[in-house]
């Protein structure tokens, strides 16, 4: 792999922060708080922990009383599912990979960065650990094991894990130096991304209290503290105190955190690593040693020993180690100093984390130099009398960091007991992230409004990650939050979207989602489709305006705006229209040119927000958008054939007009049967949703026979008989204004025709086909009902609501399992509400696949938001859910049901295996596409072995052979008695 030149060299830079720590310390947020209010995490070994740990220990060393120790709150949760991890599986993973891999995906939503962006194989991963009490699990004598018990309980797996969780393909190395294990990760990390080997590194520390034997074995060494808390360069200090827990850091290069504008905690300045080498005993420090540490480490950094204001020291308050490093700290760092260099240890808040202290102290370190605060050292009543003529000291108060220079300097050390040693330099960050990127294009007029758009994988975790963000959101600046919920979260799949004009509105509706109430700013929360649905962009045709449409995109949205100008000329080259938003629209012309603007220049805002038509339909005059749209009209040719459309009807329209109803199709053409010459079926647009068109006279005669008769019916506002015998007439007129179009061959998009009913090529678009399109009937259901067939999602193009509820009827009829983000509508007829509305569509679209990226800035710092909520119950759901094969098939009297008996159980299986709700699994798709891995495939054969008897010899081949769910199924019923 190509290193790096000397110019190209940028040094590395923490963006993120994730731990799990004693005390109820999930995150830098709580770690900050515990560290600055003095917080003191250490307790005992809770009960029922504690109850097995001493029965495993030798009667001799059972002592009275619980341990002391820094626990985790509940080590053994974990949300396989996020994961995709199988409950066996699960089970057998060290307690470490599980509590890691949740670390980590916290520390990267903290950083900033979706799971995807630290994929390739520019991404490291270096773990230290040092507890290896699960293998002594796993393996112990008697214990029955699984295909899953090696990886489960193997050191190196602990960064693999995360590595191929991330698909990160750089260096992935797990170091066990012992407690200078992560902070050697640490080390390593800087160095391979100052190097140019790497661009991304996820540094991880992590420790476990599984086995009470060794912590016996250090109770009679003397080494852990009488008094249960650890004092670190106290003169009462006499050991330390155990801890478990689990720290990840995101480290980036410092160029690459810039462009992308990330909040950086600090800058990794340098580092270094080395031995004791041969001490006075193989577990004893070295002074000479670490005084050749810290030389080294500052030398190849080129950072002035006397410009480092704190060390967060080892600091384990042992006798020989506070003074050994004490004075190691004074020879190097406390020369040539104004005031004593401070000094301090985050053992006296959380104890000793062992293999994860030193990503412990470094995560201090960081944050401190962020908020320029160092927090106090506490259990430190008075220093070691060794310790009182060296030049250092020991803040026991917070303060605020010394201003001596134009940067703060701080170092961290970790010293191993077997003898490796590491420290690392970290500096204040050299940038502070800007407010907007420089190269985002600014709206004409700042927007208030937003959309904060929350996901999980679970309804259960969205819903809490919603009460979460309730309350980091009145903290936040709107918009950051937007980019930061838009950009820099992943998307899982479930959804919910809350459109708001400040971070107070967003707060009360978030808290509503969570509370399980509806309000009007939310949209969702539901499943999104497990694959991309099909995008199919509606245009409606007349009816869609409204007084103002359009005025308030037009000031917010450069894209929107400059699309209305470039219509506006097109189409004032082919009539006197100059129509721009805010004017008043002046007769029927006026009206459908400016639906027309309003229809194209809503399209390319939605192309720019990141959602694009794979498909798209038109109703009447929409078609002529959406041919334009999809590439196969020119904009000229867009605008003529508007302009010669238009005023063609608008001759028309004192003769008659339209009739909406809630006729069947056969229903309608009862109602007009006989009178064809005067009356049409203008629009089939549902089961039960039928426009008719034709005279005056006629329609108000058909009127009052229908009402007479209890069928809804009602003249449709501003009508012409569109698509009625009436236009006969001006029919050559039109055909000859068209002669001109050339429609291109193929466009952008797929265009179905609403009315010839099937997909049409660009070029069948000419001006005969437009003719007959004005005359003939607009095909609307059936057209819907054939895209709902293919799981398709609609999105309304519209300056409001027309047809939305028509192709909810239609996939409600269908049975799809598509959806449709329907238009809004002004709820102060266009004085305000414009931009509220389309953000609440950009949300329902959210929910159903698409994520509308270019809704919400780019480029903004990430917001203080709280990683994604994990959901640990829906394993219990899912296991109580899993029916009784045996019962079920004994209850069946035919075939038929046992196949559907064996069908539903064995999705049950599937669904449980990969963690995911079974309406969400498809019994058609090969079981490959559904995402079940080899190892997954013979769960699933292990359950269905075990599920009934008589399916014990299931083999792996017969999963083999019949690869989807339905075909397994089959075979399976064949196999039972």
């Amino acid at each position: 792999m190509r290193g790096a030149t000397e110019d190209e060299r940028s040094p590395a830079v923490i963006t993120g922060i994730g731990c799990r720590l004693p005390g109820g310390i999930n995150g830098p947020r709580d770690l900050w708080r515990t560290l600055t209010q003095g917080g003191d995490a250490v307790t005992t070994f809770p009960p029922q922990r504690w109850e097995r740990m001493a029965s495993e220990l030798h009667p001799e060393q059972r002592p009275r009383e619980a341990w002391s120790a820094g626990t985790l709150d509940d080590p053994n949760a974990f949300d396989s599912g996020y994961f995709g991890i199988g409950t066996a599986e699960a089970d057998e993973m060290d307690l470490q990979q599980r509590i890691l891999l949740e670390v980590v995906v916290e520390a990267l939503q903290n950083a900033g960065m979706p799971l995807s962006d630290a994929s390739g194989p520019r991404t490291a991963v270096y773990v230290g650990a040092a507890a290896t009490d699960q293998v002594a699990r796993s393996f112990a004598p008697g214990q029955r094991t699984s295909m899953y018990t090696a990886a489960g309980a193997a050191m190196a797996i602990l960064a693999n894990r995360v590595s191929y969780t991330l698909d990160a393909r750089g260096p992935s190395h797990t170091v066990d130096t012992a407690c200078s294990s992560s902070l050697v990760a640490l080390h390593q990390a800087r160095r391979d991304i100052e190097s140019g080997e790497v661009d991304v590194a996820v540094v991880g520390g992590v420790n476990i209290l599984l086995s009470s034997g060794l912590t016996a074995s250090f109770v009679d060494g003397g080494i852990l503290a009488p008094q249960g808390r650890c004092h670190p360069f106290d003169a009462d200090g006499a050991g330390y105190v155990r801890s478990e827990g689990m720290l990840a850091l995101v480290l980036k290069r410092s160029d690459t955190a810039r462009r992308d504008n990330d909040r950086v905690y600090a800058t990794v300045a340098g580092s270094a690593e080395n031995s004791d080498g041969r001490s006075n005993g193989l577990f004893a420090p070295n002074r000479s040693a670490q005084q050749e540490l810290l030389t080294q480490a500052y030398q190849r950094s080129g950072v002035p020993t006397s410009e480092v204001d704190y060390v967060e020291a080892h600091g384990t308050a042992t006798m020989v180690g506070d003074l050994v490093e004490a004075s190691a700290l004074a020879a190097v760092l406390g020369q040539d100093r104004e005031a004593p260099l401070p000094v301090g240890s985050v053992k006296s808040n959380l104890g000793h984390l062992e293999g994860a202290a030193g990503l412990a102290g470094a995560a201090k370190t960081a944050l401190a130099l962020y908020h320029g605060t160092i927090p106090p050292l506490i259990h430190h009543e008075q220093e070691r009398p060794q310790l009182r003529d060296l030049p250092v000291e020991f803040p026991t108060q917070a303060r605020e960091w010394p201003v001596r220079g134009e940067q703060r300097f701080a170092g961290v050390s970790a010293f191993g007991f077997g003898g490796t040693n590491a420290h690392v330099i970290l500096t204040a960050p050299h940038h502070t992230p800007l407010q907007r990127d420089s190269g985002s294009e600014e709206p004409q007029e700042e927007r208030r409004m937003q959309l904060i758009p929350v996901s999980a994988h679970t309804e259960a975790a969205v819903r809490a990650t919603a009460a979460a963000w309730a309350s980091d959101i009145e903290g936040c600046d709107l918009a950051a939050a937007a980019s930061t919920a838009v950009h820099r979260r992943d998307h899982g799949s479930h959804r919910l979207a809350v459109a708001a004009e400040d971070t107070a509105q967003a707060a009360t509706a978030l808290r509503a989602v969570a509370e399980g109430r509806p309000h009007p700013a939310v949209r969702g929360p539901r499943a999104a489709p497990r694959r991309a649905p099909r995008t199919v962009f509606v245009f409606p045709g007349h009816g869609a305006q409204w007084k103002s449409m359009g005025t308030e995109l037009y000031a917010a949205e450069p894209v929107f705006a400059a699309a209305v100008d470039r219509l506006r000329e097109a189409l004032a080259a082919h009539s006197d229209a100059h129509w721009s938003p805010g004017d008043a629209l002046s007769g029927f012309a006026d009206t459908q040119r400016a639906t027309f603007t309003m229809q194209v220049a809503l399209a390319e805002l939605w192309r720019s927000w990141g959602v694009r038509p794979d498909v798209v339909v038109g109703h009447s005059l929409g078609e002529v958008a959406a041919a334009h749209v999809a590439g196969a009209l020119s904009l000229d040719d867009a605008a003529r054939l508007v302009c010669a459309r238009s005023e063609l009807l608008a001759e028309k329209a004192p003769e008659g007009g339209m009739l909406a109803t809630d006729l069947t199709p056969e229903g309608a053409h009862g109602a007009i049967a006989g009178r064809e010459d005067e009356l049409a079926v203008a629009a089939y647009n549902g089961t039960r949703a039928c426009v008719l068109s034709g005279t005056e006279d006629a329609l108000a005669e058909l009127n009052t026979r229908l009402t007479d008769t209890g069928v809804w019916a009602r003249p449709v506002a501003d009508g012409v008989p569109a698509h009625s015998p009436l236009l006969d007439p001006v029919l050559p007129r039109l055909r000859a204004a068209l002669a001109p179009l050339a429609p291109a061959e193929s466009g952008e998009a797929r265009i179905v025709s609403t009315h010839t009913g099937s997909p049409v090529t660009g070029d069948e678009l000419d001006g005969e086909y437009w003719t007959r399109q004005l005359r003939g009937s607009v095909q609307f259901a059936p057209v819907v009902r054939s895209l709902a067939e293919e799981g398709s999602m609609f999105v309304e193009i519209s300056p409001r609501g027309v047809l939305g509820h028509a192709v909810a009827d239609v996939l409600a009829e269908s049975g799809s399992s598509g959806g449709v983000a329907a238009a809004g509508r002004s709820d102060r007829d266009g004085e305000a509400g414009e931009y509220h509305a389309l953000l609440a569509q950009a949300g329902e679209v959210y929910t159903l696949g698409p994520v509308p990226r270019g809704v919400a800035p780019a480029g903004l710092p990430s917001a203080e938001l709280s990683p994604m909520v994990w959901d640990r119950g829906w394993e219990e759901r899912r296991r109580a859910a899993l029916p009784d094969l045996a019962a079920e098939l004994e209850a069946a009297a035919t075939a038929e049901e046992r196949v559907r008996v064996v069908t539903s159980a064995l999705s049950a299986i599937v669904a449980d295996v990969l963690h995911r709700e079974p309406e969400r699994v498809s019994t058609a798709e090969r079981f490959e596409d559904l995402g079940l891995s080899s190892i997954a495939l013979m769960e699933v054969r292990n359950r269905v072995q075990t599920a009934h008897p008589e399916l014990a010899r299931v083999t792996a081949a017969d999963l083999l052979n019949h690869p989807t769910i339905d075909t397994f199924a089959a075979h399976l019923e064949c196999n039972l008695p």
